[in-house]
């Protein structure tokens, strides 16, 4: 007996620290019914949630994704059955929707079932999942204790399959039939499906089954009183075939009258697609054992090596131990599979364990308790599609076998920071023309979260990053976000209410850019959203201030991963006076630039919007305009307000005309824009929300510029008539005390991605 190396989180596992990092959702508590659970995606343009039920109420419920299921509804009923056992889920009509086909009216133990029962039927998606009518029962057939039940090509490719294999056939040493129902050519009118019984004599006690499709046809993994088979149609010989893989746990036969094994599971390892087997042994054991498998040198045979991991406690009267699940998952991105093992209980043996190899020839595996809960079965899906497997547990609560106290349906979401590189990353950046120009995919196309920090200024840092839909990012302190493209989501850790956020807030008015969740993430419904993220670093409480341009550090910050000459592109503030469109207007005026960035979609070059940076000394006018050659929708964000009162100032009205001698200060509509906040829209909108234009394309705005806030008493400030050298340098200069730099962001979208959202 080999025993597995324990290791807990804070101890090292390889050349660095492993500590898998689960975030748990409670989801419904107290539940008084539970045995089982599966992830389930209605069709392919909706959230994955999950399906979930016991076996005494026998109601068949849906539950929301509940990241996109923010109002917290309740799960929505689709079937009520007596005593349902598994399922298993397909597109039975062919129609885009996933159908589920269930086995029902077990009885009450393998003792005590019902001789009569044993249906397996299947469940009609009726495409809308509203709750007002139950899903369409479409009988198959039945055998009584019908158990486990696998749907697929087993015997060819055309139609679908289901094998249904009972648990018991009356005492235990009666032999299991094992059955084959084919789909008929009117699926939705047959009264039942045509079946054979393809196994009769070999299988007893079966408990679990594991599918294999990596072959043209599908075969199991069958989990019995005799140990773990292969169970598949053979082409060739046109014979249904059983291969030994192992017995399985033999010496507790004696004490309990249960043998073999009970749950199992497939690791792959590299390209290994069946490199261990997980196994829980014997049936509802007590027993974690992997199979590792070897060749033998002289038959070129496959062997396994079984390795017992861990025994959790001892057979109770009924001669059963708390194992119940097992499954298999690469939940690092590491291309070797992990596996979680789902105990039932009672405590302390209850919850979940993940386990990860570390020495696999010797079976050597560390593991950790990421759940004290009772878990019955296990669910595994990207329920905030980070990119990452999260998993869902039901509480065990079966009359006649256990009744887990405080039982409850829960999701772990996978905390796991995934440092590995994606080989080709949709998100690209090149140096093009002294600036960086970044390539992005559509952000309801994309697959996976991507991010790219581009430029720290003053500590802070810069990153552009895309979510994809029904996805979410964690938030943590002194993160501000600007979307660019879609919505981004949370619910509001104060007032509880729902919040959401655009690529543009409300016409002529502020919004801050910060993000006060509940749960600490921002998510995506089916928009996505492509944003930049503004982090202040840890222990920097306020925002900086800075008396000297000179000490505005910028950094290039592409990651290394990121083509060389993008990487040295140097960033600076260029003043305006050494522009050759400022020498004149802003001579010796403390303003500055710094370009700049251009962002396209990947699919047909599609500009999305360009930014650039600015920087202002205490009482700067930036330069009155109206954009009259100008084809973009500007708005701007503030990063650093380093006067207080600095922001934009603009006419009431596009149609009023701009002169610099006689209007006074006061005919402007002042806009203070604090730090880590954005104005919205300033240009003229018209009733489809769109930008209006000039004849000549040009989008039309009223005069406005960018006013750095100054010491001088609101009064003065109001109503002082510019003069000639205001025009020019209405601005204190670099050597005044007290002096402070604002900075900020003009973002300028394209006109045919500008319409203002509802």
């Amino acid at each position: 007996m080999l025993l597995c190396l324990l290791c807990v989180s804070s101890e090292p596992y390889g050349k660095g620290s492993y500590s898998p990092n689960f975030e748990k959702q409670r989801i419904n508590k107290h539940i008084q019914d539970g045995y089982w659970i599966e992830p389930f995606q209605s069709n392919n343009h909706t959230p994955v949630g999950f399906i979930a039920y016991g076996l005494a109420e026998g109601d068949i419920k849906f539950y929301q994704n509940p990241y996109i299921d923010t109002n917290e509804t309740d799960p929505i009923s689709i079937q009520k059955l007596l005593t349902p056992i598994a399922m298993d889920q397909a597109d039975i009509t062919g129609n885009g929707l996933q159908d589920i086909i269930i086995c029902f009216d077990y009885g009450n133990t393998i003792l005590d079932f019902n001789p009569d029962g044993g249906y397996i039927i299947w469940l009609e998606n009726p495409g809308n999942i509203n709750g007002k009518e139950p899903w369409k029962r479409h009988y198959v057939g039945k055998s009584a204790t019908m158990h486990r039940l696998k749907i697929g090509h087993f015997t060819q490719t055309e139609r679908w399959e289901i094998i249904g294999m009972p648990v018991v056939n009356g005492p235990f040493d009666v032999p299991v039939p094992v059955l084959l129902f084919r789909q008929p050519d009117d699926v939705l009118n047959a009264t039942s499906w045509d079946s054979e019984i393809i196994e009769s004599e070999f299988f007893h006690l079966i408990h679990d089954t594991k599918m294999f499709s990596g072959e043209s046809l599908d075969k199991l993994i069958i989990a019995s009183s005799e140990g773990l088979h292969w169970f598949y149609y053979n082409e060739s010989s046109q014979q249904w075939t059983i291969e030994k893989i192992v017995d399985g746990e033999q010496e507790e036969k004696q004490q309990t009258n249960y043998y073999g094994t009970g749950g199992v599971d497939i690791g792959r390892i590299g390209n290994d697609p069946i490199a261990y087997i997980p196994a829980i042994e014997p049936f509802h054991g007590d027993i974690v054992a992997v199979y590792v498998k070897s060749i033998n040198s002289s038959s070129k045979e496959i062997q396994w090596q079984r390795h017992i991991l861990d025994v959790y406690g001892y057979p109770n009267q009924n001669g059963e131990g708390p194992g119940h699940h097992v499954i298999c998952a690469d939940f690092d991105k590491d291309g070797e599979d992990e596996f979680l093992l789902a105990l039932r209980g009672p405590a302390p043996n209850e919850g979940v364990y993940y386990y990860k190899a570390f020495d696999l020839s010797r079976g050597l595996f560390a593991k950790w308790k990421i759940s004290d809960e009772s878990a019955g079965r296990i669910a595994l899906a990207d329920f905030d599609n980070d990119g990452l497997l999260d998993f869902a547990t039901i509480g065990y609560r079966v009359a006649g076998y256990h009744l887990a106290k405080n039982a409850s349906i829960n999701i772990f979401y996978n905390r796991q920071v995934n440092t590995m590189l994606q080989s080709k990353p949709e998100l690209q950046v090149t140096k093009q023309n002294d600036e960086l120009l970044f390539t992005v995919p559509r952000p309801n196309k994309v697959s996976q979260y991507q991010m790219l920090t581009f430029l720290t200024i003053g500590g802070i840092t810069l990153s552009l990053e895309i979510l994809p839909p029904f996805s979410s990012r964690q938030v943590s302190n002194n993160t501000y976000v600007k979307v660019l493209s879609g919505v981004l989501m949370w619910v509001d850790s104060s007032t509880k209410t729902n919040q959401s956020r655009t690529f543009l807030c409300q016409p002529k008015s502020i919004c801050s850019l910060e993000v006060n969740s509940d749960d600490k993430r921002v998510k995506t419904g089916n928009d996505g959203a492509i944003f930049i993220v503004m982090q202040m670093p840890k222990g920097m409480n306020d925002v900086p201030q800075f008396d000297s341009i000179g000490k505005v550090m910028l950094e290039n910050s592409l990651p290394e991963h990121c083509p060389e000459e993008a990487r040295k592109l140097s960033f600076k503030f260029t003043k305006a006076d050494q522009l050759e469109w400022g020498k004149e207007k802003f001579k010796d005026v403390e303003f500055y630039n710094m370009r700049g960035f251009n962002i396209k979609f990947a699919d047909n070059d599609e500009h999305l919007c360009h930014m650039q940076l600015w920087a202002a000394g205490k009482g700067t006018n930036a330069g009155v305009h109206n954009h009259a050659t100008d084809r973009f929708c500007e708005v701007h964000t503030c990063i650093i307000n380093g006067n207080g009162n600095s922001g934009m100032q603009y006419l009431n009205s596009s149609q009023e005309t701009y002169d610099p001698f006689t209007m006074l200060d006061s005919d402007f509509v002042k806009l203070n824009i604090p730090s880590f906040y954005e104005h919205g829209p300033l240009w003229d909108i018209d009733v489809k929300k769109q930008p209006v234009l000039r004849n000549d394309g040009t989008v039309i705005y009223p005069w406005h510029k960018w006013q750095s806030g100054s010491d001088a008493p609101v009064g003065q400030q109001q109503n002082k008539v510019l003069t000639s050298r205001d025009i020019l340098k209405n601005s204190v200069d670099a050597s005044v005390p007290n002096q402070s730099y604002d900075i900020w962001m003009a973002i300028e979208f394209n006109i045919k991605l500008s319409t203002v959202p509802s």
